[in-house]
């Protein structure tokens, strides 16, 4: 028996978006090898210590400390390690996992990513393993946030090489959603980011800031109701995101040089 290696099963659940077979890992193994093996299921390898080779149909493929092995569904794997192994795992299923993976540049012949928040990861997958089994439906909560904190940072790293299509993400969701009780960091959050490297990016493809693009799309429908509505001014913060008529009317006059009854006296 190998003493190093450690796992927890989960109860079995009914379909769902997302869930976890298992997880586990294993400490110092020697002389360790997996496969050749199919899953039928995603299976996510943190690489904590050691180094190994990945053997596929177009060769060898070195791995090691702070990559992510990912086995996918009918997907045969076969690895040796060449020194002490320690990693960690999890085991997960269901059609928002599908969805995340189709978003990640991983297919049968790169199955390996670099985990750039390495630290980050390995807390996520340690309390994943102290909680699972437990069998309160607390710790079931606590283990649906665990699995959504691991995609979070699995997939921070595909998404911040894409630095377009992050900013053009962002505007899009701006475009859309400007009216409603939105921050820059409720948009970051959505995208896996941070608020400053939003904001960087952002900069860097339109040359301002996503908060003054939030006001501009805010300041240019309010005018519109300024000016063709008979609307109170508290109706139409209230329509362009504002909860505060107050605030509403402080930001149009510094964005417009006028208040809001002087835009619309204006406009008469």
């Amino acid at each position: 028996m190998d003493n190093t290696l450690f796992q927890k099963a989960c109860d079995l659940y009914e379909s769902t978006d997302i869930g976890m077979y298992y997880c586990g890992k294993r400490i110092n193994t020697p002389n360790h090898t997996y496969g050749p093996e199919i899953r039928n299921h995603y299976l996510f390898v943190l690489v904590n210590k050691g180094e190994a080779s990945l053997f596929h149909k177009n060769g060898t493929q070195k791995f090691g400390a702070h990559d992510m092995l990912i086995m996918c569904p009918g997907e045969k794997i076969h690895y040796a390690a060449h020194t002490p192994w320690s990693i960690q795992w999890v085991g997960l299923y269901g059609q928002t996992v599908e969805s995340y993976m189709r978003s990640l540049s991983v297919s049968g012949d790169n199955p390996i990513l670099k985990i750039e928040k390495y630290y980050e990861m390995e807390q996520v997958l340690s309390e994943l393993y102290e909680i699972s089994n437990c069998g309160e439906e607390q710790m079931r909560c606590k283990q649906m946030e665990l699995i959504w904190r691991f995609f979070s940072l699995l997939c921070k790293k595909e998404k911040k090489s894409k630095s377009y299509d992050i900013a053009d993400s962002a505007k899009k969701i701006i475009d859309y959603n400007f009216d409603r009780d939105l921050t820059i960091k409720r948009i970051a959050d959505t995208l896996h980011i941070d608020s400053a490297y939003l904001t960087r990016k952002f900069v860097e493809r339109y040359a301002l800031n996503p908060k003054e693009y939030l006001i501009g799309k805010r300041m240019e429908l309010a005018k519109k109701l300024l000016m063709q509505t008979d609307a109170t001014v508290a109706q139409i913060a209230a329509s362009v995101g504002y909860d505060d008529a107050l605030y509403f009317s402080r930001i149009f006059k510094r964005k417009a040089g006028a208040s809001p009854k002087e835009y619309r006296k204006g406009a008469e």
